[in-house]
Parts: C-alpha cells; sequence; structure tokens
C-alpha cells in the first residue's frame, strides 16, 4: 500500500512539472528572439534575459498551474488575475523604471505568446477530463495536432508580417531586427494586410506539405506499405515538390526583387532548384515525421484506453448484476418462510428489502455514494437479518463518523456482510456473533469483519462474493486497498483497508 502511495506522489509531481512545460518553451523562445533580434553575442547577456524574462512571468507560471488544477470558476479568477490583471499593472509600473537600460521588460508580444499557449492547453487539458466538452467538434479540431499547427503558422504569419510592417521596405534593408510596431500595424493597416496576405499563402503552401506526410505518406503508405515504400515515395515527393512549391512561392509579389537581393525562399534566390531549398525539405520532412509519428501513437493509446475503460465499466456491471440475485433470492425464501407461519415480522421485513432494493436500483447505478449512504444501507441490510434470524444472531458493530466527507463505489462493503453471514450463520442454528467494524484514519477506511467457521464449508468460504470483490477493488481502487483474509481461534476474519476520496 505504501508502495502504491509513494507511486502516485511521483505521477504528481511529474505531471505538475509537465504543465510548466509549455509556457517555459515560450519564455525560452521569447529570450532566443530578443538575444538574437538585439544581435548579442555574449553568454552572460543570454542568460540574463532568460533571468529577467523568468522573473517577470512567473505570475504566469503560478496562474497557469492554479487554473490546471482549480475548479472551473476559480481557475477563470486566477488565469484572469495572472493573465490580464497583472500585465496590465506591469506595464503602467514599467514606466517608473525606463532609465534601467538593462532590464527586458516583459511586453505585449510576450505576453501574446504566453496568454495563447496557456489558453490552449488549458482549454485541452480541460477538454479531456470533460466528455461533453469533447464531444463539440469544433474543440476536437482546435486540441488536435492538424488545428495546433495550423494556429501555430497563422500566429507566426502575423508575427512575421508585423515584423516586416514595421520596417521600412524590409526586403530591400536586409537583415532587420525581430522586433514589432503595434502601433504601425493600425496606422498603416493596408500594408500589413499586404504583407499578411502573403506569408499567410507562404505558410499555408508548408501546411500542405504536413498534411500530405501525414495522411498520404505515413497513415496510407508506411501503415499499408512498409517504411521502404514510405522512404521512397517521400523521396518522390521530395524531389517534385521542393521545385514546384518554390516556383509558387516566387510568384508572390514580395520576392519580386533585384537581382542579389534575398527573397523568401530557402535559397534566398530565383532558382528553384537551388540546394537549400532541397535540404530545408528534407529537414521539414525529417522533423515533422517523428512529431506524427508520436501523435499519432498517442492517438492511438487514448484510444485504447477508452476502449479498455469500456471493458471495466461493462466487467464492473457484470460483477454487480451476480451479487444483488443471491442476496434477494435468500430474503425473499425467508419471507416465504414468514408468511407460512403468519407471522408478524413479515410486514417489516417486506419494508427493510423494498428499502435495499430502492438503494441497489437506485444508488447502485453510480460510480461513487456518499460513504453515508452506504453505511446506512448496511444498518438496513443488518435490521432485515435480525428479522430474520431472530436472537440467533448478534451483531457487533461499529460505525464511522463524519462519514458524510467521503465518497465510495456502492454495493461494496456488502459483499463482506453477506459473506459473513452466508458462511457464518445461515449454515448452524446455534447462537452465533456478527462482528462488523467500520472506521476511519485520515482517509483511510478500515473494514473489520468476523463470524464463526462453519468447519464443513470452510473450503467453499471464498466463494463468488469474495472473488467478486477481488476484482472491484482492483478495478476501481488500484494500489489504494489491501484486503486480507485469515482464520484465528476459529474465527474467519476479513480486513479491508482502502484510500477513499472526499466527497
Amino acid at each position: 500500500m505504501h508502495r502504491g502511495f509513494s507511486s502516485l506522489r511521483q505521477r504528481f509531481n511529474a505531471h505538475h512539472l509537465i504543465v510548466f512545460l509549455p509556457l517555459i518553451a515560450i519564455i525560452l523562445l521569447e529570450a532566443h528572439i530578443r538575444f538574437l533580434s538585439l544581435k548579442l553575442h555574449f553568454i552572460s547577456d543570454y542568460l540574463l534575459i532568460n533571468a529577467q524574462l523568468f522573473l517577470q512571468c512567473t505570475p504566469f507560471l503560478v496562474a497557469h498551474v492554479c487554473a490546471s488544477r482549480f475548479t472551473l470558476k476559480r481557475a477563470v479568477i486566477v488565469f484572469s488575475f495572472g493573465f490580464i490583471v497583472y500585465p496590465i499593472l506591469f506595464l503602467i509600473l514599467k514606466e517608473q523604471f525606463a532609465n534601467t537600460a538593462q532590464w527586458h521588460f516583459l511586453d505585449l508580444q510576450s505576453w501574446a505568446l504566453c496568454l495563447s499557449v496557456s489558453l490552449v492547453w488549458l482549454i485541452s487539458k480541460r477538454g479531456n477530463k470533460s466528455k461533453k466538452i469533447l464531444n463539440s467538434k469544433w474543440l476536437k479540431s482546435i486540441v488536435s495536432l492538424d488545428g495546433m499547427l495550423f494556429m501555430m503558422m497563422f500566429g507566426w504569419s502575423l508575427i512575421f508580417s508585423g515584423v516586416l510592417n514595421t520596417h521600412v521596405n524590409p526586403m530591400l534593408n536586409q537583415p532587420f531586427n525581430i522586433i514589432i510596431d503595434i502601433t504601425k500595424i493600425f496606422s498603416e493597416f493596408d500594408n500589413f494586410v499586404n504583407y499578411l496576405w502573403q506569408i499567410t499563402l507562404y505558410t499555408a503552401l508548408m501546411y500542405s506539405v504536413y498534411l500530405l506526410n501525414r495522411y498520404i505518406l505515413i497513415r496510407k503508405i508506411l501503415t499499408h506499405c512498409g517504411v521502404l515504400a514510405f522512404l521512397s515515395a517521400s523521396l518522390i515527393g521530395l524531389v517534385i515538390l521542393t521545385p514546384t512549391l518554390t516556383s509558387w512561392v516566387l510568384l508572390l509579389p514580395i520576392n519580386d526583387l533585384p537581382v542579389g537581393i534575398s527573397n523568401l525562399t530557402p535559397g534566398g534566390n530565383n532558382n528553384i532548384f537551388s540546394p537549400d531549398n532541397y535540404l530545408f525539405m528534407f529537414f521539414y520532412l525529417a522533423v515533422s515525421t517523428p512529431i506524427i509519428l508520436a501523435f499519432e501513437r498517442q492517438q492511438q493509446h487514448a484510444q485504447i484506453n477508452e476502449i479498455a475503460q469500456q471493458q471495466t465499466t461493462t466487467e464492473l456491471k457484470l460483477l454487480q448484476q451476480q451479487i444483488n440475485p443471491h442476496f434477494l433470492f435468500n430474503t425473499l425464501n425467508n419471507l416465504y418462510a414468514l408468511t407460512l407461519t403468519k407471522s408478524d415480522d413479515a410486514p417489516e421485513l417486506v419494508m427493510q428489502l423494498a428499502n435495499l432494493l430502492r438503494y441497489s436500483v437506485y444508488e447502485g447505478q453510480k460510480s461513487q455514494v456518499s460513504l453515508t449512504n452506504e453505511v446506512d444501507y448496511l444498518k438496513d441490510f443488518i435490521a432485515l437479518q435480525r428479522i430474520r434470524s431472530g436472537e440467533r444472531c448478534q451483531f457487533e458493530t461499529q460505525w464511522p463518523e463524519q462519514a458524510q466527507q467521503y465518497a465510495i463505489a456502492p454495493l461494496l462493503l456488502i459483499m463482506i456482510l453477506e459473506n459473513a453471514i452466508k458462511h457464518g450463520v445461515e449454515p448452524t442454528s446455534d447462537k452465533v456473533t456478527v462482528v462488523f467494524k467500520l472506521t476511519i484514519t485520515e482517509n483511510t477506511l478500515t473494514l473489520f469483519s468476523a463470524n464463526p467457521i462453519n468447519h464443513a464449508q470452510t473450503s467453499s468460504h471464498q466463494g463468488v462474493g469474495l472473488t467478486n470483490l477481488r476484482r472491484r477493488l482492483a478495478l476501481l481502487y488500484p494500489n489504494k486497498h489491501t484486503l486480507t483474509i485469515n482464520e484465528n481461534n476459529d474465527l474467519w476474519q476479513t480486513t479491508l483497508a482502502m484510500e477513499l476520496p472526499r466527497c
């Protein structure tokens, strides 16, 4: 059990480290952009830029990880303070430090990148946890690899168009700094749109190569024809697509430049057969292929997990259906015997049975119920057994305090109580005592049950009931329970300890 809790803590820590990854990647990217655009060369300058940006983006990191853990309402509040209120206050206060030239302050570009990647991450993660959200087709398309890459490429088009719009005749005045003047986007909007449609068309061509690689080369050829056919088809695509796409890019007005001026083709010239063009296409395919394969594997893994979860749910339902008939038939037999003798206990038995069946039908179909409701069910069951057994059976019980704070899978503990009565009470006419105690320490529920041993049935004591119990515990509470069964001084003792979530 301790080993199981230890592994849970390790997974918890790893999960929180992974949550930070998207923002860390964006902050590092922004630091690189600033370092290169300022044409710095010393590692001390690079480390200084990174340290200052990470310090200023700390509220982003905190808001991001908190929003990934909190409920939706609290997540929206924390996200708003971290990504909206804080940047506004920071931009206002930074004016007081305008003379501090060595500082690289948080700007609009950094905020937009961090906000976008955090929002996309949170939507995708919350979508994975909510079936209703996942049923939305538009959200599925956004959080897919195709949607993410499309947004990244379009975002790059917006940024690069803003950079080009910031400078006067940027293609004729190369190299130019990677900076964006937001005000010029609005003051020279027509010029910005002119750059935007050309850069967007450029990225659309690259996006089409990605789609060809994923849905034709990988899904069709690699999956069905093997590696050799995939490599051959990739080589053919490389040879044909490179000069074709380069010639299309050269048709863009932005590349209508004097001889000797670098254009937007990988080779930087009008030669559609430039080796640099082929090299760029090769690396584009070489980098995108393993990424696509990784996402395809993740998608297949998610589908396998969903199928496994459906199988587990079906198995739990079947196990639960195996429990109720045994109890029902025994009780009906007792009710039949009481009606034959016209016992005054018959109406009370019918009422107790109705309460138990009502709980089994309505609450028993849920995945979790309040521990209080489950305890009440056990009390009703024992009350019914007292009617059935009369003075022949005594129950020594103990019930947990603050049970309303915890949740449990329904109709789980009853299996141990049924087993104790079936093998300790029903086979004998002697007076017997059944011990059934429930206690809670922190969030661990401990059940202790003891009943006399009927030696004639000892070999069959662990029948269908306990076999089902072990299987349900393994499915519902993996690494979160221990079940011990042993004989002690002519008593059959069962001890179950399990970690319960709070309501």
